[in-house]
């Protein structure tokens, strides 16, 4: 049950991240969204696929 929870914040995490990311990309400055999207992005794949 923790590492469903575990995954499932993971997921949710990766899904903020590319939500920011579409929604940065028809903003005045997407090179600054991109990158700021990159933040959760990472955290849930690391997240998800690093050591236990």
């Amino acid at each position: 049950m923790e590492k469903t929870i575990a995954y499932a914040i993971a997921v949710l995490l990766v899904g903020f991240g590319a939500w920011i990311l579409i929604a940065g990309l028809s903003s005045s400055s997407p090179v600054l969204w991109t990158v700021v999207a990159l933040v959760p992005i990472t955290i849930g794949l690391v997240s998800a696929f690093g050591p236990v």
